[in-house]
């Protein structure tokens, strides 16, 4: 996606689904049974997140950063980093019913505010999409959320000249990754020419459950996925969140180039170029499609390329494949340059018609396969 965030991995929550969702907008909260709101403080505590999610928290919205400490608000343009965890278009907070859990003192001064998200169905089953932790201190008088990378226990910061890495102490980082990501990223920027020095910041769990317990979740719905390794780029906040260290490379390409070329529609295809895709690298993803339309020879590789959701298996993605081979091409004819002429068009058909000077579903299409091909016997 193009405006806020990208990811490698197909969300689990379907559009028909989000649809049914999105019906209530930000209203009522419900207190769980048991919620402790017995003294001041948790009254006032409980005023404050209420107001909080009233406010619409959401990445088309500002109204809601005014609960957030400024140091936060300094290293995220969007602090709450659970609000598009689960969706990239759509606000946690909207696509359920919240229900306060709990609010229990969290260390010295600060407050830990459990949320659950979801609804019930006409009879009484409930389905949850999330519960979310935020925390909260009393500064100056006044009380200001916090995100957990700085005050849950057991987070290790690694910090490096162009990135910082956020991940569990007993989650180990191979050096030799860390040292083959800087030398990459120094390698985008001079390719690109890039004067940026914001460094990326990298949430990174070897699951989705170490991953969730750094940005604050105890549970969320893509919990349910068996996706061993997936990764989601977030443009406005300069961070990739990573389950697994494979799609590292993915990610960063999204993070580093996407801003450059923001209309094209090979975005994905420049980020398997460079990174690979489900734990694949491109020249894997084209060996497997060269032998999938051998045996599949009717298949239009040119009206898959259009429609974009082509599907095959869990194991590889067909449209980034087929997008990174149309940057692996420009890249073997001139190098950055020729990928940079390729990402400046708007359209697909823009791309064939103007860059790679052909006309016509069946020659696109031949012209496909026989790149495939090429490559593949190599």
């Amino acid at each position: 996606m193009s405006n806020t965030k990208t990811t490698e991995m197909k969300k689990s929550l379907t559009v028909i689904l989000f649809l049914t969702l999105f019906t209530h907008g930000y209203g009522q909260i419900k207190l769980n049974p048991g919620v402790d709101t017995s003294s001041i403080e948790h009254k006032e505590v409980l005023r404050f997140w209420t107001d909080y999610i009233n406010s619409g928290p959401s990445q088309n919205s500002t109204n809601y950063l005014k609960f957030w400490n400024d140091n936060d608000k300094n290293l995220f343009k969007q602090p709450d980093l659970t609000l598009h965890s689960i969706n990239t278009e759509y606000s946690t907070f909207a696509m359920g019913y919240p229900t306060i859990l709990s609010i229990l003192p969290y260390k010295k001064d600060y407050f830990e505010i459990k949320t659950a998200i979801g609804w019930a169905d006409t009879e009484g089953y409930i389905s949850l999409l999330a519960i979310v932790n935020h925390y909260v201190k009393k500064i100056n008088g006044n009380y200001q959320l916090f995100n957990p990378l700085n005050i849950k226990e057991n987070i290790n910061l690694v910090e490096k000249d162009d990135f910082k890495i956020y991940s569990l102490t007993n989650t180990a980082i191979p050096p030799d990754t860390l040292k083959k990501l800087s030398a990459f990223i120094s390698t985008l920027k001079t390719d690109y020419g890039m004067a940026e020095n914001k460094k990326l910041v990298i949430i990174y769990g070897s699951n989705s459950k170490e991953t969730e317990t750094i940005l604050g979740f105890d549970f969320n719905l893509n919990s349910s996925t068996n996706n061993p390794s997936s990764g989601i780029t977030d443009l406005s906040n300069h961070l990739i969140i990573l389950n697994g260290l494979s799609s590292i490379f993915h990610e960063t390409t999204h993070a580093y180039l996407n801003p450059l070329f923001p209309e094209s529609p090979l975005l994905e295809g420049l980020a398997t170029f460079y990174g690979g895709s489900m734990q694949k690298s491109l020249a894997e993803g084209i060996r497997f499609m060269h032998s999938y339309v051998t045996a599949n020879s009717e298949i239009s590789l040119y009206a898959k390329m259009k429609e974009g959701n082509f599907y095959i298996n869990n194991e590889y993605n067909p449209t980034y494949i087929l997008q990174g081979l149309l940057i692996q091409i420009a890249y073997d004819k001139n190098g950055i340059t020729e990928i940079k002429k390729v990402l400046a068009y708007k359209r697909l058909d823009e791309i064939f018609e103007n860059y790679f000077k052909l006309k016509g579903a069946d020659s696109i299409d031949k012209f496909l396969k026989s790149e495939l091909r090429k490559r593949a016997i190599k």
